[in-house]
């Protein structure tokens, strides 16, 4: 009895450690969306083979197939699939690229299947930040552009607060790695690779211990040498991104990129009627109210700042619910 003790004891104590992998994406504001717009995927390190091998096995569209693998050689559907099939799945699944002038059937539908195993298996969780730049003063970052300051910044609090949502349950968290969309200004920042990990350490109270480091690879998983299955999880969170700021700005009127986008438009809907309703999904933004300057009492300029998160709650999805064009029925 006292042995069955000590084993209840020991499994409690391994099920307050997460050990967890984080991948980052973002996008870059444009014209008609001045947003600097950050995701962290954060995922339980002992699923990440398994979700994986499940994002691989979506890209094959074959109704007879088994699993799949990125070499056809070695591939167990070769048999239900050819050499050129089998080419055209093996590519990289980025948002941008879904067009209906130009992307095959298999973007589409490999962008639809990894969006529904997002929204059904809650195997990953994901944060999403948008910077409101019209609101933010750059000035305060050390220049007028956009520069690795900011994101230093804003890559702590998504940690930060993706760690509060997502596992605050756990006595302990371990990042065991950070995977980051490459991006040269951040490449070289000495700041962001070396000092990050302290930041956030103490920002947390102690208890998230760092055991690797930041990892920048490509998103194209043929051209990564290193991480090739990570690259994957990059992918993931560049076409979640992508389909909450349609949703969100309606930024392109092409009706395959809508289509694929309507995918989440449930759970968005339920994020706007509760912010706590998902518990794998989060999307904020920053700032709420736009830092003014002001002059005091001894007539010296100063600034009035009111920095507050919104959520999805207080935003307007732009792009209709459904298509409204009916020239394809006609």
């Amino acid at each position: 009895m006292k042995q069955q003790t000590q084993n209840d004891k020991i499994e409690l104590e391994e099920n307050n450690i997460a050990d967890i992998e984080i991948f980052f994406d973002e996008i870059e504001p444009e014209k008609e969306c001045n947003y600097l717009i950050l995701g962290a995927l954060f995922i339980h390190s002992k699923n990440k083979e398994k979700i994986i091998n499940q994002l691989l096995d979506f890209r094959c569209q074959n109704l007879k197939k088994k699993k799949w693998d990125l070499d056809y050689s070695s591939c167990p559907n070769k048999d239900n699939c050819k050499p050129i099939w089998h080419n055209i799945n093996n590519t990289e699944i980025h948002f941008n690229q879904i067009r209906e002038s130009r992307s095959s059937k298999s973007q589409i539908e490999i962008s639809k299947s990894w969006l529904n195993f997002f929204i059904n298996k809650n195997l990953v969780y994901v944060s999403i930040l948008y910077i409101d730049l019209n609101k933010l003063d750059l000035s305060f970052f050390g220049n007028e552009r956009i520069n690795a300051n900011i994101y230093n910044k804003f890559f702590r609090t998504i940690i930060n607060y993706g760690l509060k949502c997502f596992f605050r349950s756990y006595e302990k968290i371990n990042i065991k790695n950070i995977f980051y969309d490459k991006k040269r200004e951040l490449e070289r920042h000495y700041f962001f690779n070396n000092l990050n990990y302290d930041k956030i350490i103490y920002e947390s109270e102690g208890n998230i211990q760092f055991e690797g480091k930041i990892h920048f690879i490509d998103s194209d998983h043929k051209l990564e040498s290193e991480y090739k299955s990570e690259s994957h999880l990059i992918q993931l969170i560049d076409i979640i991104l992508g389909a909450v700021r349609q949703n969100v700005f309606f930024i392109s009127k092409d009706r395959l990129k809508n289509k694929v986008t309507r995918i989440i438009r449930g759970k968005l809907n339920e994020l706007k009627k509760e912010y706590w309703s998902l518990k794998y999904f989060k999307i904020s933004f920053f700032p709420k109210n736009e830092i003014k300057s002001v002059t005091d009492l001894q007539n010296n300029k100063t600034y009035e700042r009111n920095d507050e998160f919104y959520s999805l709650m207080d935003v307007e999805l732009k792009m209709p619910a459904q298509e409204t064009d009916l020239s394809q029925w006609s």
